[in-house]
């Protein structure tokens, strides 16, 4: 109860004020992000690796056969789900 007194008593209040501040900011910029322009070949990666774990050869002979996948091989597992 003497947590809520205080809160109430405005002792917190430049601190609501930050936060609404922060939260005003993200909301007008919330359209300025999306997918970025190497999103769509980072997720390819990842599903011809996972191809390639349940028995596709295609990873022998793609391109991006040297990066690494254990980013993107989860994600396609949680995209899945």
């Amino acid at each position: 109860m003497a947590a809520a007194a205080g809160f109430a008593a405005g002792r917190n209040a430049p601190a609501l004020v930050v936060l609404a501040v922060f939260a005003a900011v993200g909301v007008a910029v919330l359209d300025d992000y999306g997918v970025s322009w190497d999103e769509p070949t980072s997720r390819n990666r990842g599903v011809v690796a996972a191809r390639y774990v349940l028995g596709d050869g295609a990873l022998l002979t793609d391109s991006d056969r040297y990066y690494g996948v254990s980013f993107e091989a989860p994600l396609l597992l949680a995209e899945r789900l």
